[in-house]
């Protein structure tokens, strides 16, 4: 069984700060620039017309987000995503703002690490949740299932 344990899934590096300067991600936001690789990523992941539909949703209100930071979506920080789960806790209820937001973001920062074609060594998603509180809030929110439900 995978750990409830925030930190034990992180991997090697528990925040940004412990990320080496040549890996973080804005070390190669130049190198993806212009690169559409969401919808790579939701062209595998999701099985039906409408997963695609909220996936795009969930881009463009992540790209949105990011427009003032200048950062590409696949480049962003722990901070980042903190800010958009926070504004998002603000407006909608702490389900919508796990299911689909934190969620899609999760799980596409999870393929970037996992496909060696990206340089991605670690997942915003996770960082933010183990460091700061409204992505922490989902966190706790999404542990707190009964694990038997998911059988």
């Amino acid at each position: 069984m995978v750990s409830t344990k925030i930190e034990e899934r992180l991997g090697v590096y528990k925040s940004l700060s412990e990320v080496p300067a040549e890996y973080r991600l804005e070390s190669f936001a130049a190198g993806i620039d212009g690169q559409d690789v969401w919808s790579e990523w939701n062209e595998i992941h999701s099985d039906s017309k409408w997963k695609r539909a909220e996936a795009r949703r969930v881009k463009d209100r992540w790209d949105d987000h990011l427009d003032g930071t200048g950062r590409h979506y696949a480049a962003a920080t722990p901070e980042d995503v903190e800010s958009f789960i926070d504004g998002l806790l603000d407006e909608v209820q702490l389900e919508r703002a796990y299911k689909p937001y934190w969620l899609f973001l999760k799980r596409f920062y999870h393929w970037l690490v996992w496909h060696t074609e990206y340089p991605h060594r670690y997942n915003p998603v996770l960082m933010a949740s183990a460091n700061y509180p409204a992505c922490r809030e989902v966190w706790d929110h999404v542990m707190s299932f009964d694990r038997r439900s998911f059988k």
